[in-house]
């Protein structure tokens, strides 16, 4: 069973930048092109900030555009190093759209529209003119073509038919690929020019509108199913694409990471008209104190969180996706005690999460959700990472008083030593925050000159992302990962991509870093260490340092915004499981001080993360 995503992926800066219409042209009746251009696709600075090139390498990247509003006021995001800072007095009117064409020697880069009546990005991109301005923000990350698959399978009505056209262009010579576009009218079809072996078919809605007809569905149902293993990405009108999900994972036996399905956007029906008795506008109104000790209740109920996490983490509602409907065949799949499940079955009914018919047991809306979110599985299962920082705020009174650590799992242990032999609890964090290094790489490739660096070591959460990138960049590095064997085995299978793997050594240890060691990477080690551990920690690692060696640190920062609440949360989890928390810049400095290194520079990388570049005091490098 696959583990990792065939599809590698990079990360770029977020960059906010004023281009110009420089032509607008109707491919078809269905089919707007814009052409944008200008010198913000390249390089530039402003603000103090020196911010890249564009960059796009994926046939599916998405470019955010920001409109007016119904007044015509333009509200933008500010910019930060590598990310956006988001307005509290307004949220910007933005549309995602994917970049069909880049060319960087002429300066210009394509978006197609859809042509339909209403929409602020349709109605912008027919009135747009030579000379216009137009903000946009992104790609934030590009996904490669899926390698090992060997043919494809290709879905989406016409607002995914950019991505498309543009994969099909792209597409290596030979690639064997079904390819099924849904279009409202036969004229609205394209050339598609591809070095592919590619079989298009055109579906006709014939008028219909967008996301009322099943013509995707029964076309991939139909589908001439070749051999081999399938890659199946799929994009369009978000209710559309169920069945097709469903078909393809529970019927097909498609695993999840060989699918790529996103739900481009959503059909919705005309608000309902309010009866002439005004019944509607009476059950609106409350009295203020019902509303408080209703909303109070809301937030103390504890039990839909524990009863979802545990449907997940015994698989019902997946069970339930795949035709299983009965309460016992259920119990006996689950693996589960009858008549408890049977409660547990008619609580998650009682708040919508299941739906009890003759017929048995279905899901809903929320639950189908659920099944189609990817992250799910790995974020509600009680014997994950996620689940396991959820719960950690149960320690928050004792941690509060005292600022330890309070949280112990029900088997009485810290979270640490969980860790250390709890395979799943430790592979699912080190997989999150792996994923979260993403956006910090770019700014750690820029933030050091590593065309100077010829060996790495590294360790750390997040350092196998980085060194990913580091290798991809500068490819005659020679580098080598340091952690505990299960953590190498998540490396291995999950986060290095398969032509870095073969460049990388893994090492197995316990130790922050073998000995004699030039350059050290340290990402995001000391976040889940009480400060005195941080700073043993630091200690050994300034001590595998040669003479001159210098070890990179990268640590997440307290949050600049003072109201980001995931923040502030993200920081009590850590301070309940660890003891830790998020700690400022200058206690992260405090503490490298502590263990003995100097601070030769520091510099803010974005995603309130810092890097330090720490020396041993009287090295050559101090």
């Amino acid at each position: 069973m696959p583990t990792r995503s065939p599809r590698s992926v990079v990360t770029f800066p977020i960059v906010l930048r004023e281009l110009t219409v420089l032509r607008a042209v109707n491919l078809t009746p269905g089919m707007r092109r814009v052409t944008l251009g200008g010198a913000q696709l390249d390089a530039f600075e402003k603000d103090g900030l020196e911010l890249p090139a564009l960059r796009t390498e994926g046939f599916d990247d998405h470019v955010k555009f920001f409109f007016a509003d119904e007044t015509g006021r333009l509200v933008l995001p500010g910019q930060n190093v590598s990310s956006l800072d988001w307005p509290a007095d307004g949220r910007p009117v933005a549309k995602d759209y994917t970049p069909v064409r880049h060319d960087t020697e002429a300066g210009e880069i394509d978006f197609d529209f859809v042509r339909h009546e209403g929409g602020v990005a349709s109605t912008w991109a027919e009135r747009a003119e030579p000379g216009d301005s137009a903000w946009i923000a992104g790609p934030k990350m590009s996904h490669s073509h899926p390698e090992g698959a060997d043919w494809l399978l290709v879905v989406g009505d016409e607002t995914a038919l950019p991505a498309i056209a543009r994969w099909l262009a792209e597409m290596p010579e030979g690639t064997r690929a079904r390819v099924y576009v849904e279009i409202g009218d036969d004229s609205h079809r394209q050339e598609l020019p591809t070095r592919a072996d590619a079989d298009i078919v055109w579906l006709s809605r014939k008028g219909a509108p967008a996301g009322t007809t099943d013509l995707l569905e029964q076309a991939v149902r139909t589908a001439e199913w070749l051999p081999g293993t399938v890659f199946a990405w799929v994009a369009g009108e978000a209710l559309t694409l169920k069945g097709i999900r469903r078909h393809l994972v529970t019927e097909r036996q498609v695993h999840r990471e060989q699918t790529h399905i996103t739900g481009y956007w959503r059909r919705t029906e005309p608000a309902p008209v309010a009866p002439a008795d005004g019944t509607v506008a009476t059950a609106a109104e409350a009295e203020e104190d019902g509303d408080a000790h209703e909303r109070l209740h809301e937030l103390t109920d504890l039990a839909p969180g524990y009863a979802i996490r545990t449907a997940v983490t015994l698989g019902l509602f997946d069970l339930v996706d795949g035709g299983v409907r009965e309460a016992g065949e259920l119990a006996r799949r689950a693996r589960a005690h009858p008549p408890t499940l049977k409660a547990l079955l008619d609580y998650l009914v009682s708040i919508d999460l299941l739906a009890a018919g003759e017929d048995g047991y279905r899901l809903t809306p929320i639950s189908e959700e659920l099944v189609e979110d990817d992250h799910s599985a790995d974020e509600y299962h009680l014997e994950g990472a996620q689940a396991a920082f959820d719960a950690s705020l149960s320690g928050l009174l004792h941690t509060v008083r005292t600022g330890e650590a309070g949280y112990r799992t029900l088997a009485g242990r810290t979270m640490t030593a969980a860790m250390e032999d709890e395979p799943r609890l430790a592979a699912t964090a080190r997989t999150a925050v792996e994923e979260e290094a993403r956006w910090i790489a770019p700014g750690v490739l820029r933030a050091h000159d590593w065309s100077a660096v010829t060996e790495l070591t590294a360790t750390g959460h997040g350092s196998a992302t980085v060194v990913n990138a580091l290798v991809k960049e500068f490819p005659a590095l020679r580098a080598r990962i340091a952690a505990m064997p299960s953590a190498l085995r998540v490396l291995r299978d999950r986060i290095l991509d398969s032509d870095v793997l073969p460049r990388v050594e893994l090492v197995a240890r316990s130790a922050a870093a073998p000995g004699g060691t030039d350059t050290l990477l340290m990402s995001r080690q000391l976040e889940w260490l009480a400060d005195e551990d941080a700073v043993h920690v630091l200690s050994e690692a300034a001590e595998s340092l040669t003479p001159g060696g210098t070890l990179i640190l990268v640590e997440m920062v307290t949050a600049a915004d003072a109201d980001d609440v995931d923040a502030v949360l993200h920081h009590l989890r850590l301070k309940c499981a660890f003891g830790s928390g998020v700690r400022g810049a200058d206690e992260v400095s405090a503490l490298a001080e502590r263990a003995g290194l100097a601070v030769r520079s520091r510099k803010d990388i974005g995603w309130d993360h810092r890097l330090w570049v720490l020396v041993r005091p009287g090295s050559s490098e101090a």
